[in-house]
């Protein structure tokens, strides 16, 4: 009735579901973040007539979804990789190196290009006229202290190109959308060491480590942002991906869990035992697992008027690791304050064409050459074992070859 999957593998139509949820999730992120930076994330009030107000208000109810997406991208990430790990796991076929050299090919083959391109635009952005009153307009920011107080020189760049910005190290060029991707790369390494923790006790030492920093990211958020306590609960709801994915059961037992999660997450909410940023992402979580098995089991092929729209996902790790200095720089070199007009709403949209071209390029020049990079590093790190057993076998055959020199003098 319920077991553990054998195989690894995802059906055709699953697949381009999960594409085209990929792609709309990067770019909902992206009219988020250009809402919030152009418009402070306000509606205009009644005085500005009904037209305005309704024009912003659907604009504001298309792209208010930002942060639920990040939360869909982490159930997505665990289900297509936490997931298949697992399996391997089981199977005894988790190989360490094929596993870790694939998530920091697909992670740094992008993430170190966008750090450079990120201090490019945040430099750009604070030498700009208009630098100081987007400051002043925007100091009420959640995260607002940490992107104008980045600094970017030689220690901040070493730790954010080693540590993916995250955890003990500050922001780095005012990306923050690189917080929620450098997220997986703990959860990768987090998955793997608690799947592989009972061949070697180093994989446990491992574990204590990434606590411990979960733990020094909370113990060192003056903001009080819960950072730390974040990190943890996301892994918790990336883990719903890994095991919708590993699990096989009835429909009607999975459905039966996620109805319980859900009203079980409302009611522990309503009595206070449960922040609502917290109860809001775990529903969304869970609601987001539900989907991904009923579509599963429903074995429902995507409409071909959404056909074109799974292409999005090639890009959208690209387009989410890049957006948001580049957002930061137009809407600095633009007029500052921006006031509640039509105009503005296209200057709105207009700001996210730039940073899907960019993404695009970006796909074309970084992202499509991960496998490749994944395979050379393979051929490395094979070619540097094989000299290496060379190296050991060298004395032996040394060894040998002198011994049947003397006997072949002896003989004669």
């Amino acid at each position: 009735m319920i077991n553990l999957r054998s195989t690894t593998g995802v059906s055709s139509a699953l697949s381009d579901w999960l594409d085209l949820v990929r792609g709309l999730a990067a770019i909902e992120v992206v009219l988020f973040h250009s809402y919030q930076l152009l418009f402070q994330e306000q509606l205009p009030a009644e005085s500005y007539g009904p037209v305005i107000v309704y024009a912003y208000s659907a604009l504001w109810s298309i792209s208010a979804h930002g942060p639920s997406a990040v939360i869909v991208f982490f159930v997505l990430s665990g289900y297509l990789v936490g997931g298949p790990a697992l399996v391997r796991a089981r199977a005894g076929k988790l190989n360490s190196f094929d596993y870790l050299s694939a998530r920091a090919a697909r992670l740094y083959v992008v993430l170190i290009p966008a750090l450079v391109l990120s201090l490019f635009f945040f430099a750009s952005a604070r030498h700009s006229s208009g630098w100081q009153v987007f400051v002043d307009t925007h100091q009420h920011f959640d995260e607002g202290i940490k992107l104008f107080t980045a600094s970017y020189g030689p220690t901040t760049a070493l730790c954010n190109t080693l540590f993916l910005q995250t955890i003990s190290c500050s922001m780095f060029a005012g990306n923050m959308a690189l917080w929620s991707l450098s997220n997986e790369f703990w959860y990768y390494l987090l998955i793997f060491a608690v799947l592989s923790v009972r061949k070697s006790s180093l994989w446990g030492l491992l574990i204590a480590v990434i606590f411990f920093l979960f733990v020094f990211a909370e113990h060192s958020d003056k903001l009080g942002h819960h950072s730390g306590l974040k990190f943890f609960f996301y892994f918790v709801i990336w883990s719903f991906g890994t095991a919708i994915y590993a699990v096989s059961a009835p429909i009607l037992l999975w459905s039966a869990l996620f109805i319980l999660g859900v009203a079980g997450t409302a009611v522990v909410a309503h009595a206070g035992l449960l922040a609502p940023w917290a109860a809001k992402d775990l529903i969304i979580g869970l609601v987001t697992a539900g989907v991904i098995v009923g579509i599963e089991f429903a074995k429902a092929d995507l409409p071909l008027l959404l056909r074109f729209g799974k292409e999005t996902a090639k890009w959208s790790f690209s387009l989410y690791a890049i957006h948001y200095p580049m957002l930061v720089f137009l809407n600095v070199i633009s007029d500052n304050p921006h006031d509640f007009t039509i105009e503005a709403i296209g200057l709105d949209l207009t700001f996210v064409v730039p940073c899907l071209l960019l993404a695009v390029a970006f796909y074309f020049l970084f992202e499509r050459h991960t496998d490749v990079v994944r395979i050379w590093i393979k051929h490395m790190w094979m070619k540097h074992i094989a000299v290496q057993r060379s190296s050991e076998l060298l004395p032996d055959n040394l060894k040998l070859s002198a011994g049947g020199g003397s006997q072949e003098s002896t003989r004669s």
